[in-house]
């Protein structure tokens, strides 16, 4: 079995509210049973539990240790981790009773056990529904790619990572540096670190520091600097400041979400019309299918553009193929995609918007009865469309 599950999501509030400590190879594992076994796109609720097979953690979970010798001290570092998956996140809830805000629990894993079926030994991960909120359905969630987090090797490392990667996915396309600034005490909780680290030299030499040195060296964050903010003589506060930097040798580029994803045919005759439309004119320029399906017709917004989504995608590649170097499918998805060249908020959206109407008046016009289909097909299927469509044909002649 090939590990393909390159990609874990979590909702914004476990990555930037919730304090946890769990080792590297915790987190590892975490990764793995969340990518591999976990849909957060299709999956309406948590399964009650997860049965994977020992030595399948043992070869894709846990990094380095397939080529290892088989002994005691593998399986003794696979009864630590499933203690730490048990064990609780903390987190801010927002519900304050007196200026006093309370604090919420929740476990990773409700619970892990060993357990064998048919001569193979598995562990058998247990989950709280709640958990779901974390994982499933998510608008607002960090997209990590598990080969960088493998590349950690630090706990602390892994947990600054995850913060800034997060911070740099959401702003990069506002900023090119980005700055955060932590109390101690909150980077601390954080952290998981509670009471550790009592002298400030101690934490910066031992966590911000080493963490730095790491995240820098092994993944495409790049921490330029970390300044001490001071009240006095102490040190309250500390700065990130950061950027991006391009992927470390023998560590492959972060996949597009969808890429290599085939849509079934049912997902996509459940489009509108003109998503249809739109779907396959970028296929035909050689766009990703997976890509095209999940993170481009999705992001077409604007109530005008509701219905013409295949002359707004139409407008857009005739854009590209004026402006562009390389006119080829993969620059267009970085355009779209990473430049964000065609969000709601950028210059050329207005200006395809401005066509749209203007096609809009042209077919009020001109041709009402393709204006009036236009208008019926946004609110159904393109199968749905296609038997409205015959019937009222049959129904006219």
């Amino acid at each position: 079995m090939k590990d393909t599950n390159l990609i874990v999501r979590f909702d914004d509030k476990l990555i930037y509210h919730g304090s946890y400590s769990l080792t590297p190879r915790a987190v590892k594992v975490l990764c793995y049973i969340i990518a591999r076994y976990i849909n957060p796109v299709e999956d309406e609720q948590l399964p009650i539990s997860i049965e994977i097979p020992l030595t399948e953690l043992i070869q894709y979970a846990i990094p380095s240790s397939s080529n290892s010798k088989k002994s005691n001290s593998i399986y003794q570092e696979i009864d630590k981790i499933c203690d730490e998956l048990t064990s609780k996140i903390h987190f801010g809830s927002g519900v304050k009773v007196d200026g006093y805000e309370l604090r919420g629990y929740i476990n990773w894993c409700s619970s892990a056990m060993p357990v064998k079926k048919d001569g193979q030994i598995l562990i058998r991960f247990g989950f709280d529904p709640l958990m779901g909120q974390f994982l499933l359905g998510l608008t607002q969630y960090v997209r990590l790619y598990r080969p960088e987090i493998n590349r950690l090797r630090g706990s602390h490392a892994i947990r600054i990572f995850q913060i800034l990667k997060g911070i740099r996915n959401r702003r990069a396309k506002h900023e090119t540096v980005s700055q955060e600034v932590y109390e101690v005490k909150h980077l601390k909780f954080l952290l998981g670190l509670k009471d550790r680290y009592s002298k400030f030299k101690d934490f910066n030499r031992w966590v911000l520091k080493t963490s730095m040195k790491e995240i820098n060296e092994k993944t495409t964050v790049k921490i330029l600097k970390i300044e001490s903010i001071k009240e006095g003589r102490s040190t309250k506060s500390i700065r990130f400041v950061f950027t991006d930097q391009e992927s470390k040798q023998g560590l492959a580029s972060l996949p597009l979400w969808g890429q290599g994803v085939i849509p079934k045919e049912e997902e996509i005759n459940a489009l509108p019309w003109a998503q249809f439309n739109a779907y396959k004119k970028l296929t035909a320029f050689g766009v990703d299918e997976g890509i095209a399906f999940k993170q481009i017709i999705p992001t077409i917004k604007g109530s005008e553009v509701r219905g013409y989504e295949d002359h707004f995608i139409e407008k857009a590649l005739i854009i590209f193929k004026q402006k562009a170097k390389q006119k080829n499918a993969g620059t267009f998805v970085k355009w779209w995609i990473g430049k964000k060249v065609f969000d709601s908020t950028s210059d050329l959206w207005a200006v395809i918007l401005e066509d749209i109407v203007q096609y809009k008046k042209e077919l009020q016009t001109t041709d009402m009865i393709k204006y009036d289909n236009r208008e019926i097909a946004m609110n159904m299927s393109m199968n749905e469309f296609k038997i409205y469509y015959k019937n009222q044909n049959e129904y006219t002649k």
